[in-house]
C-alpha cells in the first residue's frame, strides 16, 4: 500500500508478502477442508516468529524467498507499516483459530480460518490487502 504514510521507514518486498499470503491461504483452506488440528498451530507459529522473534525462523518466509529466486521475480519495495499491521491481524486470527481448536469450538475455528483465507487470498491474488485498508482508516483518524 504505497499510499500510506511511512511509519517505520522500513521497506519490504511486496512480491514476497503476496507469496506468503498465498501460502497462508492454502494452509487455511486445507484446515477448513480437513479440520486437522496441527494446521492452525503451524499458522500461529509462523505469524509469531515472523512478527515477534525473527523472520528467519519462518517457514513461509523461506518458501516465499525460494519461489522468488526460482522464478527470478524482481523485488517490489513498499513501506512495511500497513503490511506489518495486517500481519498482526493475521496473528490474532491464527490465535483465535488455535484457541478455538483447543476448546473444541470447530465451527468458530472454521469461520475464522475462512476469513483468514479470504483476506490472504485477496492479497495474494489481487494485491488487495484488507488489513492495509483498516490501517489507512486508523491512520486517517490518528488512532495508530
Amino acid at each position: 500500500m504505497a499510499k500510506a504514510c511511512p511509519v517505520n521507514f522500513r521497506k519490504i518486498n511486496e512480491n514476497q508478502i503476496r507469496i506468503q499470503a498465498l501460502l497462508i491461504t492454502l494452509i487455511a483452506v486445507v484446515f477448513v477442508g480437513t479440520k486437522w488440528s496441527p494446521i492452525p498451530f503451524l499458522l500461529l507459529y509462523d505469524f509469531t516468529v515472523r512478527l515477534f522473534i525473527s523472520p528467519k525462523l519462518s517457514p513461509l518466509v523461506h518458501i516465499a524467498i525460494g519461489v522468488l529466486k526460482f522464478f527470478a521475480i524482481k523485488k517490489l519495495l513498499i513501506d512495511s507499516g500497513p503490511k506489518l499491521f495486517a500481519s498482526k491481524i493475521g496473528f490474532v486470527f491464527a490465535l483465535i483459530i488455535v484457541v478455538s481448536v483447543v476448546l473444541g469450538l470447530s465451527d468458530v475455528a472454521t469461520i475464522f480460518a475462512i476469513i483468514l483465507a479470504v483476506c490472504a487470498g485477496l492479497e495474494a491474488l489481487f494485491n488487495y490487502c484488507i488489513g492495509c485498508k483498516f490501517y489507512q482508516i486508523l491512520r486517517h483518524f490518528n488512532i495508530i
